[in-house]
């Protein structure tokens, strides 16, 4: 048996990035987040951005756990602490496999949360799982080259036959994600109002904790615009194949993030399964995402440009790319890869 470290049933792209592979793998043990989320099918032993790691112990010694799979981002607990939990690991002879969710953080108040803090333990691990190129050029720049190993994100099934979507007609951009300052939600609609010739904007920007102030932001937008009949805001988090399937309505999705650390999106993968156009902010989290529309820059003027600029020929283009990256990138396919490093 396999023990995997990881959110659960809670509104997070590693809770589901996980949820997606362990659904295709045997025999794994889910260790989640204590007190948040619905904990089926995972047990409860770690709390975020704490060092007590007791729990997770308990478990490894109480299942007979020998290697552990780790799902890692700063915000669930820093580097420092993530340090510590993987040299105590390698104490007990527990092989770890772990995934780095982002290797950019850089934080200036929080040292702690710097990833300088835990080059030791992470050169203990058997591999040191990243999403891209510039991932894995961040760990060499750290001394950390031998067990590192480039692993794309999965992707999304194909939009599926009969789901009931939201209703549109039109012509129709759109775009997908958690509401949140960074994913340029504001700077899109903004551009959208300038943009002649289409007919709706879909916006499934579900809202989770401290983004309320956003959603009040953009809902006073629409209505001062004069926005409401041309804009559907969503803010409810809807499932995964009514997203993609409405998706699968638009012309043109696109992501125009002004900036992130984050190693890979989620989001634009709901986009790349839908099998349409996708228009992308020029930022390293974009940059597996082959063959997608590359907007000038992060500016509400940038936008206008790219998608005044955009020919139909360039959408054929695109759309093209997206499905072959779909297809060859299914979740299936990178739980195999995956569960073959583990043997």
């Amino acid at each position: 048996m396999i023990g995997w470290i990881t959110t659960w049933g809670i509104r997070c792209g590693i809770a589901t990035y996980s949820k997606f592979l362990v659904e295709q793998m045997d025999d794994i043990h889910v260790m989640c987040q204590t007190g948040e989320g619905s904990v089926e099918g995972a047990v409860p032993c770690w709390s975020r951005d704490s060092r007590f790691f007791e729990g997770i112990i308990a478990q490894i010694a109480a299942k007979g756990l020998d290697t552990i799979v780790i799902q890692h981002q700063p915000g669930l607990l820093r580097f420092s602490y993530l340090n510590e939990l993987l040299i105590r690991l390698k104490e007990m002879e527990v092989q770890v496999f772990i995934t780095l969710h982002n290797t950019r953080d850089r934080s200036i108040i929080f040292p702690s949360k710097r990833i300088e803090r835990a080059i030791e333990g992470l050169k203990t691990c058997s591999t040191v799982m990243v999403h891209s190129s510039a991932d894995v050029d961040n760990l060499r720049k750290l001394g950390i080259v031998e067990n590192v190993v480039l692993i794309p994100h999965g992707i999304y099934p194909p939009p599926i036959k009969g789901v009931e979507t939201i209703d549109m007609s039109g012509r129709i951009m759109g775009t997908f994600g958690f509401l949140l300052p960074h994913k340029g939600q504001i700077e899109l609609l903004e551009a959208f109002e300038r943009l002649p010739g289409w007919d709706k904007l879909l916006m499934l920007c579900a809202t989770r904790d401290g983004s309320k102030n956003m959603e009040k932001k953009l809902t006073n937008m629409i209505e001062s615009k004069g926005l409401q009949e041309k804009v559907d805001f969503v803010t409810d988090f809807i499932d995964d194949e009514v997203a993609i399937a409405t998706l699968a309505k638009c012309e043109l999705l696109i992501f125009p993030y002004q900036n992130t650390k984050e190693s890979a999106s989620g989001a634009v993968r709901m986009g790349v399964a839908a099998g349409v156009p996708i228009a992308v902010s020029p930022i390293p989290i974009f940059d597996d995402i082959k063959g997608a529309i590359k907007l000038r820059g992060r500016s509400v003027e940038d936008i206008v440009a790219t998608v005044s600029m955009t020919t139909q020929d360039d959408l054929d283009k695109c759309r093209d790319s997206m499905i072959e990256l779909r297809d060859s990138t299914q979740w299936s396919k990178i739980a195999e890869i995956i569960q073959d490093r583990l043997k």
